[in-house]
């Protein structure tokens, strides 16, 4: 069976999203249409639709490239999600089910058994811990807004973070929980404020990687290691998943 578009975009955004596919990759039409099987006129569909999701930029007369974030588009990135997560807080701070506690309880366990092993799977669980969230405040628009958000986030991720640092902690997810299940609001708040600006202030954005990928490696043979170097030393890059609605990085 021939590959679909849309299973041709969920293997690239979760490629993509997981920072095998690093800030920067060219996505070559005609390579990917070789690696699926498929025409030139359907890769171009999909990756319309990953520049739609901001992604994926095209670039005039050179192709289209996995994005790669500015420092400013950071910072913009992480100061929309502290206003979109504190509304989020706030409807779930006197809303929050005690089967919704248990949902997010259960999720926590999954990121404290993977946070041993599995750097990419870790990161997927995290950001899905903040899509969880959305989808639990009830409301569909701030959920899909902030599943870009969350992508984006990954990718200044793989593009700033430094060395040795843990992404998104999983104690602090832990503490959201317990403070919206008890209702206290104003801790919830607090907590995820902090929790998001930690995440902010452990990034390196003074620095920029230079990365390379092998396309045929990542699509096709599925997740490898990404050779990546930092001005001045190695640089591990961490993964995470997409596309659906409980998908990418932290």
């Amino acid at each position: 069976m021939s590959a679909t578009a849309d299973s041709i975009h969920a293997k690239i955004y979760g490629a993509i999203v997981e920072q095998r596919l690093p800030p920067g990759t060219k996505l070559g039409e005609e390579s990917l249409g070789e690696i699926f099987g498929v025409s030139r006129t359907l890769i171009r569909r999909v990756l319309q639709r990953l520049a739609s999701e901001h992604v994926v930029e095209s670039r005039p007369h050179r192709g289209a490239f996995v994005a790669r974030p500015s420092v400013e588009e950071a910072r913009e990135v992480f100061e929309a999600r502290r206003a979109l997560e504190a509304h989020v807080i706030d409807r779930l701070a006197h809303g929050l089910t005690p089967a919704g506690a248990e949902r997010l309880r259960r999720h926590v366990a999954k990121e404290q058994a993977q946070a041993a092993g599995d750097r990419r799977g870790l990161i997927r669980l995290s950001g899905e811990f903040h899509l969880l969230l959305a989808e639990l405040a009830g409301n569909r628009a701030i959920a899909r807004f902030l599943r870009e958000l969350v992508s984006r986030t990954s990718l200044i991720i793989g593009v700033y973070e430094a060395p040795g640092e843990s992404c998104c902690p999983v104690d602090e997810h832990a503490k959201i929980i317990e403070a919206l299940a008890s209702q206290r609001a104003d801790v919830a708040d607090q907590t995820m404020r902090a929790h998001l600006l930690g995440i902010e202030q452990r990034l390196r954005l003074d620095r920029l990687p230079e990365q390379t990928v092998d396309l045929q490696e990542v699509l096709a043979a599925g997740p490898r290691a990404v050779t990546s170097r930092r001005r001045g030393g190695l640089f591990g890059l961490r993964r995470a998943r997409g596309p659906d609605v409980l998908s990418p990085g932290p």
